[in-house]
């Protein structure tokens, strides 16, 4: 089980130069950032950091597995993950935070928390919609709960009524298709 402080890098200790590190993705980190998406993850962020005299570059791998409800059925979905992302560093006194392309950080700071970026590459990985790849490998008993009309009712439902009716617009609009097909 990693701790928060797994999370950290304490970039202030490194020399200019190339560092490999490591990162689990997992249930502590999740826990951590008080994830409501993902119900487990089994996976690791290889990260290439780059010190510069004023910039760090990350060149992030991550690969594995997340665990999520299927949008479906809400049985338990295995999703791999394999992300290649890149994130830049620079020092600021006057910005902080991330604006999508590079993390501001203070010059004072000596260290950081990688959590919530690692976190969230994930979960924007991730498909919008997360079901089983067919609906036979669903839970066919909570699909069965989800249907809330009988294929009779469908059917009543489905039938076409006043001008749609038997000799209404729709069957005219037949037959002059069927004209139409036998004149080609």
């Amino acid at each position: 089980m990693s701790t928060n402080k797994d999370y950290i890098i304490p970039f202030k200790g490194y020399k200019v130069g190339v560092h490999e590190l490591e990162f689990p993705i997992d249930g502590a980190l999740l826990e951590s950032v008080g994830d409501e998406e993902m119900i487990g993850a089994e996976a690791v962020a290889k990260v290439t950091l780059t010190k510069g005299a004023s910039v760090l570059t990350l060149d992030v791998v991550i690969s594995g597995e997340v665990t999520v409800e299927c949008d479906r059925c809400l049985d338990e979905l295995h999703l791999p993950v394999e992300i290649e992302d890149s994130l830049v560093v620079k020092f600021s006194e006057d910005e902080e935070g991330f604006d999508g392309e590079v993390m501001w950080l203070n010059p004072s700071d000596a260290e950081l928390d990688m959590r919530e970026w690692l976190y969230e590459t994930v979960l924007l990985a991730l498909p919008y919609q997360r079901v089983h790849e067919s609906i036979e490998e669903c839970n066919q008993e909570m699909i069965g709960k989800f249907q809330i009309v009988s294929e009779e009712e469908f059917n009543t439902l489905t039938e076409p009524k006043g001008a749609l009716a038997e000799g209404g617009m729709a069957s005219k609009l037949a037959e002059l298709k069927r004209q139409m097909e036998e004149k080609n």
